[in-house]
């Protein structure tokens, strides 16, 4: 009777303090955003002037001269600040931190700082992700927290995923498509209990974030229709985005895996940054993680020059990951699917199919992200957050990214 009561007690005394940790870990990566938030306007501020109401508009605010310092100077202190950090500290990914739990830990100052420094060069131009910041520091947190709490080593490992998620839906307010980003692509069963867990902690989040992130959708775009002819387009979109989508994940991820960490990073870094700002001189679209630039599209804006705009914004995300900075591809990702789904559209009016710019934007997105990230749910979740849409339309994203994920399996098994 003794040893029962006992064993009830420590069952409740752990369920307690997992739900401490979830809450605390949803509360800790919800206050990661809106200090992500600040920091990003700041510095923008400080970089460009006032807030114009429009990113492109506060970059073409300033001269040409002041965007291509602004980016030099950005690219000679993040070269020192990794070039030193790296010396220092061993830092660790999202995946490495949830494999070496119970023997390893991160240190947080080190990662931390890395994880500013990424929001930081953001601010100021650069043309990668920022969603990486956010999701080291809520994984950093949510570690943390069940280190501290002595949880078991499996509930360690699963708030280290949660923080990471919870992180990407406190500055994006995507909080069901990160709960997919989890489940997809941090090795998370889907089991009722982590299935739990992981949405109460995006949604925490999202919730504490909100006054100071806001709750609108990120892009504005016009209203979609959709009929018969939808899910042709959505077929013809995935066929042709989709190995688009796989050449500039498999280039980024080699960037990323080659990334450039001794000596070399303090001209490397400098010298990419250099060109970033020699292009964004004349041309600030290339400026920033890729919001411009699919804000920019969405917005009906358009150029003869489109293609090689797409190509070069490729080009500048692989060179400065492989340069020696640290960031993300969802944005850029983003962007480029928009790009390519605006452009194939387009393609087809040309030769007599009419079909609606505004879904083959969202579609192009969504094929772009599902195969990126490796992760169709989260692609559709995320054009759907992103731009506030919704109902019937997500049909066609459905059957675009099936399609898509059906082309990037057997892609894989030619690897």
């Amino acid at each position: 009777m003794i040893s029962q009561v006992r064993r009830r007690l420590r069952l409740l005394l752990k369920f307690l303090k997992l739900s401490l940790a979830v809450i605390g870990t949803g509360v800790a990566s919800g206050v990661v955003g809106i200090f992500c938030h600040y920091l990003l306007e700041f510095i923008q501020v400080l970089a460009f002037g006032k807030d114009k109401g429009n990113l492109l508009l506060q970059f073409q605010s300033v001269s040409a001269f002041r965007r291509l310092s602004v980016l030099l100077v950005v690219g000679v202190l993040s070269s020192l600040f990794w070039y030193f950090l790296q010396r220092r500290v061993t830092l660790l990914s999202i995946s490495k931190a949830k494999k070496l739990v119970g023997k390893r830990s991160p240190n947080f100052l080190g990662q931390s700082l890395h994880a500013l420094i990424q929001v930081a060069i953001v601010a100021a131009g650069a043309s990668i992700g920022k969603e990486g910041a956010p999701r080291e520091l809520g994984a950093l947190f949510g570690g943390s927290l069940s280190k501290g709490l002595h949880l078991d080593i499996s509930d360690r490992q699963l708030l280290i995923a949660c923080g990471a998620g919870a992180g990407l839906a406190s500055v994006y307010q995507v909080p069901f498509a990160s709960a997919l980003f989890v489940l997809e692509t941090l090795g998370v069963s889907w089991t009722l209990k982590n299935i739990i867990i992981i949405f109460a902690t995006t949604y925490v989040s999202a919730y504490c974030a909100k006054p100071i992130v806001g709750g609108h959708a990120l892009y504005i775009v016009d209203t979609v229709t959709i009929d018969s002819s939808s899910f042709i387009q959505a077929i013809i979109l995935a066929l042709f985005v989709t190995p688009f989508a796989i050449i500039f994940g498999y280039f980024a991820k080699k960037a990323s895996s080659h990334r450039i960490t001794g000596k070399e990073i303090l001209w490397t870094l400098p010298f990419a940054f250099l060109i970033l700002g020699g292009l964004s001189a004349n041309l600030p679209i290339f400026m920033g993680n890729g919001q411009v630039l699919a804000q920019w599209i969405f917005s009906g804006n358009s150029s003869a020059y489109l293609p090689v705009i797409l190509i070069i914004k490729c080009l500048l995300v692989c060179l400065l990951l492989r340069s020696g900075a640290y960031g993300g591809t969802l944005t850029p990702s983003f962007a480029l699917g928009v790009g390519t789904g605006y452009l194939i559209t387009v393609l087809l009016g040309n030769f007599g199919f009419s079909h609606s710019l505004s879904l083959g934007m969202l579609l192009g997105a969504t094929v772009f992200l599902g195969t990126t990230l490796d992760a169709p749910l989260t692609g559709i979740a995320l054009v759907v957050g992103f731009t506030g849409t919704g109902g019937v339309i997500v049909f066609p994203l459905i059957l675009a990214s099936i399609l898509s994920r059906i082309i990037n399996n057997k892609w894989k098994k030619r690897l």
